[in-house]
């Protein structure tokens, strides 16, 4: 489900009440039937009597039992909650900060080409070549940080949502590699790669006007965004245990 989205402080009693987004649903399936139990079995103790589990007894049993599952879950509650919110602000800035690492290595890369000597049909068949597959790698990689949370990671479905975003030109790219990119399980490492390959091509064929040290610095943005991808992944795939 979506995440509700909030206007300012805006608030109305029924966002809570909703299935798309809102927790309170989910959570009244898991809380109604301890509720429920939780009920008979103060009835049971109070009406009928329950000698076998000393239950009658306030000073002993039943407030020792009450008070340890109370800490108990208090303890579980707030637990999750903290891990929750940890993990929900580590993924958010992973996501933010491996966006912002592609576009600083594509601005670069970009840029690296204004002085090229080379071709510039070659010029400019990398640079637009460069900025749909940096578009199609990061709408591949939020569908499958989507896809993750839901346990289907690395589906097929996830190529076909991510054609669904916002995408630069994607028709620009050949079929035959469209086609790979719907038929392989990692696209986005795929992709990646197709990437790394074409920054390569390009300094052999003197693309680029500035020194290797200072080309290095966009693979290492690049690599660093993946990683932070995969610290995504990470959070989205593998459950609070």
């Amino acid at each position: 489900s979506a995440m509700i989205q909030y206007e300012g402080a805006k608030f109305h009693p029924r966002l809570l009440l909703q299935r798309r987004g809102s927790v309170v649903p989910f959570s009244c399936m898991v809380a109604l039937p301890g509720a429920v139990l939780a009920v008979v079995l103060k009835l049971i103790a109070e009406h009928i009597g329950w000698p076998l589990l000393g239950l009658d007894d306030k000073d002993t049993v039943a407030g020792v039992a009450w008070t340890s599952v109370i800490s108990l879950l208090g303890f579980l509650v707030v637990f999750r909650t903290s891990q929750a919110y940890s993990r929900f602000w580590e993924g958010t800035a992973s996501l933010y900060r491996m966006q912002g690492e592609w576009f600083n290595a594509a601005s670069s890369l970009v840029a690296f080409c204004k002085l090229s000597k080379a071709d510039k049909s070659d010029t400019f068949v990398f640079k637009h070549t460069l900025v749909r597959l940096i578009s199609m790698l990061n709408a591949v990689v939020l569908m499958d940080l989507s896809h993750s949370a839901t346990g289907n990671q690395g589906s097929v479905s996830t190529s076909v949502r991510a054609f669904e975003l916002e995408l630069i030109d994607a028709e620009g790219i050949d079929r035959q590699s469209l086609l790979m990119i719907n038929e392989v399980t990692e696209k986005a490492e795929l992709i990646f790669h197709w990437i790394m390959q074409l920054i390569v091509e390009s300094d052999n064929r003197k693309i680029f006007s500035v020194a290797p040290p200072i080309l290095s610095r966009a693979f290492q943005e690049l690599a660093s965004g993946m990683l932070r991808y995969h610290d995504a992944r990470k959070i989205a795939s593998v459950p609070l245990p």
